[in-house]
């Protein structure tokens, strides 16, 4: 029996999210079953839907960049090789006012589907 998984980022298939961002579901890719993890591939002007969960904490890493993100009423400059935790409740989205593509590693628990809230502006 395997114990482990692996996946190279560069051949795995991007999907669109609920805003249309390109990301790579590690969840079904690596069969994931505590945590449910993306990569989410940010262009130029794209960003991510706010959003709370009901449940769900995340973490947010930021592998290139550097990043930012708005949580409730800021919009923050997030550093390159940086983490946020975010608890459940709080409004937050990713988003991309540079001129290159920001990549961020997203990882909620526990692994609920259906648990994002979307918050209108």
């Amino acid at each position: 029996m395997t114990e482990y998984a692996i996946i190279s980022l560069d051949d795995a298939q991007k999907t669109p999210g609920k805003s249309g961002t390109p990301r790579v579901v590690l969840t079904d890719i690596l069969d994931l079953k505590q945590t449910r993890s993306s990569v989410w591939y940010l262009s130029p002007g794209q960003q991510t839907t706010f959003h709370t969960h009901a449940n769900q904490e995340e973490l947010y890493f930021q592998i290139q960049g550097p990043g930012q993100m708005k949580i409730h009423d800021d919009v923050i400059d997030v550093p390159e090789r940086s983490a946020i935790k975010m608890p459940p409740d709080t409004p937050r989205r990713l988003l991309n006012n540079s001129k290159k593509e920001h990549i961020w590693l997203v990882v909620g628990a526990p692994p609920l589907k259906n648990d994002g809230r979307p918050v209108l502006n």
